[in-house]
C-alpha cells in the first residue's frame, strides 16, 4: 500500500480540546450537585448528540439550561492546545511529500485561527471547517484533488470518523487520545489503531515508500 494523502479530523485528533471540554463538563456536574466522573467514563459515555449524554446523568436537565451552564463553564477553562509531537510528525509527513488535509465540524474561522496559533496551517493543502457530512467532504476532496482512494487515509478519534472513512472507501485509522475509548473505536473496525500521532508514519510504513 502506497499512501500519498492523509485527511485528518482536527478536534481530538490533532487539537486537544478534549481536556477543556471534559473540565468544563465537570464544572457543570459540580454545579448541578454531582461529583466529577473520570475521563475514562466520560470517553465511554460521550455521544455527539450531547443532550443524550447529559440526560444520562441529569434526566431533567433541559437543553436551554445545559447550554447556559456549559457556556459559563467553557469560559472558565483553558484554551485548546495542540497534542504533543503533532507539529513534528506533520513536518515529517510533509517532508516525505504527503498531501495533508483537515476536515472538521468546527466553524471555518475557528479552525483556521487554531491552526495558525499552533503554527501548522502552512503544512496543509486544505483546511475544511463547518463540515456537516464527512463522507461527502472526503468524496469531494478526492475528486477535486484527483486523489486515488487507495492512496488516501483518514485519521479520526471517533467511531463516526471511521464510519465516514469506510463509506468514502479510504483507509481508516483510529487514534486513541481523543474523545472515545479504544474499545469503542475498535467496534467500528478501523484498518489501523494508534495510541498517538507519533505512530502514524511507522504504521503506514511511510519511511520505506
Amino acid at each position: 500500500m502506497q499512501i500519498k494523502n492523509i485527511i485528518f479530523d482536527w478536534s481530538g485528533t490533532l487539537s486537544d480540546d478534549f481536556t477543556c471540554v471534559y473540565e468544563a463538563s465537570m464544572l457543570v456536574f459540580n454545579k448541578l450537585g454531582r461529583k466529577s466522573i473520570s475521563k475514562e467514563e466520560y470517553k465511554r459515555e460521550f455521544v455527539l448528540l450531547y443532550m443524550r449524554f447529559w440526560n444520562k446523568y441529569f434526566p431533567d436537565l433541559t437543553k436551554e439550561k445545559g447550554d447556559k451552564l456549559y457556556l459559563e463553564a467553557i469560559n472558565q477553562v483553558k484554551e485548546p492546545t495542540i497534542y504533543p509531537q503533532v507539529k513534528e510528525e506533520l513536518e515529517k509527513l510533509k517532508s516525505l511529500g504527503i498531501n495533508m488535509i483537515i476536515i472538521n465540524s468546527h466553524p471555518q474561522e475557528k479552525l483556521i485561527k487554531e491552526a495558525k496559533n499552533y503554527k501548522v496551517q502552512n503544512l496543509f493543502k486544505e483546511i475544511n471547517g463547518s463540515v456537516a457530512d464527512k463522507t461527502e467532504i472526503i468524496h469531494e476532496i478526492l475528486k477535486r484533488n484527483k486523489f486515488n482512494n487507495t492512496e488516501t487515509v483518514y485519521v479520526g478519534d471517533m467511531t463516526h470518523d471511521i464510519d465516514a472513512g469506510k463509506k468514502a472507501e479510504v483507509t481508516t485509522i483510529a487514534i486513541g487520545w481523543g474523545y472515545e475509548t479504544k474499545e469503542k473505536l475498535m467496534q467500528a473496525q478501523p484498518n489501523y489503531y494508534i495510541e498517538n500521532i507519533t505512530k502514524l508514519d511507522k504504521t503506514l510504513n511511510l519511511n520505506k515508500q
